[in-house]
């Protein structure tokens, strides 16, 4: 494992040589903090649109919409744990924290533990990701039987049980960090505050139809498979190579993988780039000849799904 890393840091380092990457480092506050007011402007203006013109097809429209929203929401809270939204700590966290994972229900604070290590130790024995899959629902290809029924847990809302094991740190071999009291105080005071709220001025309706039905269903599903293309289905590739690139159209960006996360071997190559720059890092590399061979990319999630599916 130590020579694999070493042969996957050495080509990183060859390609910092090769490649002109430093514009691409540059964190702007504005931007990261634009993407979540962004997410959070288009979840209210589909749920307004929704309920103006309510029609049950429309609903459905609505909540594939705004579960990718929820997605996009959690990105970006995985944006903040590398401390790209803004380089001032105090930005970068509370925006992370308040505006992106508690609304999803996650404390960035513990899944910042598990998702350094995962970077750190990429498909090792050490890597939390890597040994969590280890059941027969991370074998791949996986028969189309038991992807159907994967797609079918995903959206009955069950797949959320997942989601909260995987997004905790409790897998993760390293030393944990006990939250403060001050902050489990604010936390507990958010969602009060925020259900309480709305429960009171008779909103309680809106924050299920908008909130809970899209995040334990659409959002759970195209979280599971931007999990599955991230690193699934490329075993043909040495292991501490084994990540995806998916390229993608407008449609997927808006609806299955939000905020430049199809670019994971550039992400994982470059993680103190943030995501705005990643299709400018994508585009650097394909057009340089070792940068080129060192990403594993499928031009499409039909590509994906038949690399991952028998």
């Amino acid at each position: 494992m130590a020579n694999s890393t070493s042969t996957y840091n050495d080509r990183v380092y060859l390609l910092l040589e090769r490649i002109e990457l430093r514009p691409y480092f540059k964190i702007q506050t504005w931007k990261g903090v634009f993407s979540v007011v962004q997410e959070w402007a288009m979840i209210l203006i589909a749920a307004f649109l929704c309920e103006l013109y309510f029609h049950w097809s429309i609903y459905i429209i609505t909540i594939v919409f705004i579960g990718a929203r929820y997605l996009a929401l959690g990105l970006l809270m995985h944006e903040a744990v590398h401390g790209l939204i803004s380089k001032n700590k105090k930005i970068n966290d509370f925006v992370g924290e308040v505006l992106c994972a508690w609304p999803v229900l996650v404390s960035m604070r513990s899944y910042k533990i598990k998702h350094l290590k995962h970077h750190q130790s990429l498909n090792t024995d050490e890597d939390p990701d890597y040994i969590a899959k280890t059941d027969e629902n991370w074998q791949f290809p996986m028969p189309l039987r038991r992807f159907i029924l994967t797609v079918m847990r995903q959206l009955s809302g069950l797949g959320v049980f997942e989601t909260f094991r995987v997004m905790s740190n409790k897998s993760a071999a390293v030393a944990k960090t006990k939250s403060s009291t001050r902050y489990k105080l604010s936390r507990v005071s958010f969602y009060i505050i925020l259900i309480g709220g709305l429960i009171y001025f008779n909103h309680g309706l809106m924050l299920f139809k908008y909130w809970f039905i899209p995040f334990i269903s659409w959002t759970q599903l195209i979280n599971k498979w931007r999990r599955i293309a991230e690193h699934s289905g490329i075993e043909s590739q040495p292991l501490e190579f084994q990540t995806r690139t998916t390229k993608h159209n407008f449609l997927s960006r808006l609806l299955l993988s939000p905020r430049n996360i199809a670019y994971h071997c550039e992400h994982h190559m470059f993680p103190s780039i943030p995501q705005y720059n990643l299709p400018k890092v994508h585009e650097s590399l394909i057009n340089d000849e070792v940068g080129k061979q060192s990403v594993y990319v499928s031009e499409n999630y039909t590509k994906v799904f038949k690399e991952c599916v028998k």
